[in-house]
């Protein structure tokens, strides 16, 4: 129990050095369910070990993801996270940009029976 403690400490001294403070949820995983805490971080490290994608490229797909399923906490880490790692603010907003219009034209895919419907009805 101790050494889990010890382990948990040092991640979230990791995190506070990454985003430059703690993440509050994650504070309160980690108190609350010390192992679902450490499986999260455990499928965070299996999730961004892969090497084919740049660590910038992950942070701005994590924080473009978060956005379009309206995560805000952790839209707001990674949002920490990139500034911190010298992703700049104009490269942020278009990434912003890119998941407002990918968001938006899932819309209109969704809605692709809807259209022909309303297509061959005007016909």
């Amino acid at each position: 129990m101790e050494n889990q403690t010890k382990k948990i400490e040092q991640i979230l001294a990791t995190m506070t050095q990454e985003i430059g403070e703690t993440p509050e949820l994650m504070l309160h995983l980690s108190k609350l369910n010390p192992d679902m805490f450490l499986e999260h971080v455990s499928n965070k490290k299996f999730a961004y070990e892969g090497p084919q994608i740049p660590p910038k490229y992950k942070i701005l797909m994590s924080l473009a993801i978060s956005a379009a399923m309206g995560i805000e906490p952790c839209i707001n880490t990674y949002t920490k996270l990139a500034l911190r790692k010298g992703i700049t603010p104009a490269e942020i907003l278009e990434t912003l940009q890119l998941t407002r219009y990918v968001k938006g034209t899932s819309v209109i895919a969704a809605a692709q029976e809807a259209i022909k419907m309303v297509k061959n009805h005007s016909s």
